[in-house]
Formats: structure tokens, sequence, C-alpha cells
């Protein structure tokens, strides 16, 4: 079930394995929210590699931290919502954390916070894809676990594209899954996350967001404008489930996955 536009979201990066590209596609969509005119807090909860904090260490782009696997950690969070009032607050969990995770939200029953009239969050899932089966399995235990309760959008991460002549696709084992049925059957919503170039990647890690293009030498700053262009209007196909104003377009479920940006 779609959000009311009136609703506010919580958009959580499912925590599957790491290095699928996952705290790439949290910076862009932090960056998308902020400079939408967005109302959004960033909450890293991996306190051991807080990557998305990292990158965001001037206070003007602050990102929180705080562990949600423990129970201080989780009361941070709500407090922060319930002071602060965020339309989006964007959680990036820790990678291979999916059980932990899924009773802490039992714990505090976040799934019925879309009904609370004070704060009235309903939950996004994002799934950042590999080519690879973990990554499927973890999205597919939060879905049966949440259900209709909450809304989901996939990322195939383009990064792992083998450019091969290869009529199989690079996703085939998402596209050939139990998980992506489901998928299907709760109206989520797949888009594309653009290749960042290693060498400009690595230029800009650990701590230079994208808020600091301008900084970067301009062979650097023009791949990373050309990303967050082609980034931006991927994530316009999932809008409603984002937190991002309606773009003039919605999305269409499902039939927008392939297209590559």
């Amino acid at each position: 079930m779609a959000n009311p536009t009136q609703q506010k979201h919580a958009v959580m990066l499912v925590p599957g394995k790491g290095g699928t590209g996952k705290t790439l596609f949290a910076r862009l969509l932090y960056y998308a929210l902020v400079e939408a005119g967005v109302k959004v807090i960033g909450f890293d909860s991996d306190t051991e590699n807080p990557e998305l904090a990292n990158y965001h260490a001037q206070q003007k782009y602050q990102v929180y931290t705080g562990n949600l696997l423990e129970i201080e950690g989780s009361h941070k969070l709500l407090e922060m919502l319930e002071k602060k009032k965020p339309d989006v607050a964007l959680i990036d969990m820790p990678a291979a954390s999916g059980h932990q995770t899924r009773d802490r939200m039992e714990h505090f029953n976040l799934l019925d916070l879309s009904e609370d009239k004070e704060m009235p969050y309903r939950f996004t899932f994002v799934c950042v894809l590999d080519i690879g089966a973990p990554s499927v399995h973890s999205f597919q235990d939060v879905m049966a676990f949440c259900g209709d309760r909450a809304d989901y959008v996939a990322v195939r991460n383009q990064f792992w594209e083998d450019g091969s002549s290869s009529d199989e696709s690079s996703f085939a084992i998402w596209e050939q899954s139990e998980a992506y049925k489901l998928f299907e059957s709760l109206k989520g919503i797949e888009i594309a996350m653009p290749a960042l170039d290693r060498l400009t990647f690595q230029q800009m890690h650990p701590s230079t967001n994208f808020f600091d293009v301008a900084k970067l030498t301009v062979g650097h700053r023009l791949i990373t404008q050309s990303f967050l262009r082609r980034g931006v209007a991927e994530l316009d196909y999932a809008a409603s489930y984002l937190g991002l104003p309606k773009p003039q377009a919605e999305g269409q479920p499902i039939a927008r996955a392939t297209e590559a940006a």
C-alpha cells in the first residue's frame, strides 16, 4: 500500500551483505532529499564503521549515529524523530544484521508508527542489489516479516553489470527469485543506480560528500555531476516511497526495473 502524500517516511537500507553499494545509495538519496528542500535527518546505525556519518561530518549536513541494534540507540532515534519531526528519516543499517533489526522493530512496534498521530512514519525498505544471492535473501526476509505494512524499493547497482553479450541479465538471481515475486505482489518499485567511476569514488573516500563536488578536480567533478544527475533522475521513479517531492511523471512498479540510467 502506497503512502499517503501527507505521511512521513522512515527509509531504511536493508541490512544485507556488505559491499553492495548500500552506503553510496544512502549518500545519493540524502543529497537528493536535502537539495529538494525536504526536512530530513540521516541516521547511521553502523557505529563500528559509520561511513555515512563520516561523509557528512560538517554540522550543516550532519548525519547522526546510534546503534539501533541496542535499546539505547533505538530510543535515541525515536526521541530525535519526536523532537525534530523530519519529513524523512534516512537510516543506514549495519551489514548482516537482519535478524537483530527485525527483533528491534518488533520490540518497539515500529511498523505501526504510521498510525501514530504524533509520529506518522511509514517504513520504506530499500535493498541495493548486487549480482549475488545474499542481498536477495535478506530482502525476502524483510518483506516476509513486514508484508504490506511497509513499502519496498529495489535498486539495481549498475556497477555490477558485467557488460557481457550474454542474454542472461546480471541480476538473474533476483529476477528468478521468490523474493522478486513477493516484491511484485507488494507493489515494490525498482530503480537503477548508475555506476560511479572507481577512481572518483576513491578520490571522494572517506570524507568528501556530494555537497562538496566543487572541491574535486575537474575530471572527478564532471564524473560526479553526471552520476548525480542520472542518479537523482532514477530516484524520481520511486519518489512516493522515498519521501521526495512527487515528479511530474510518477514511476511504475516493476516495469521501470530494467531501464538503465
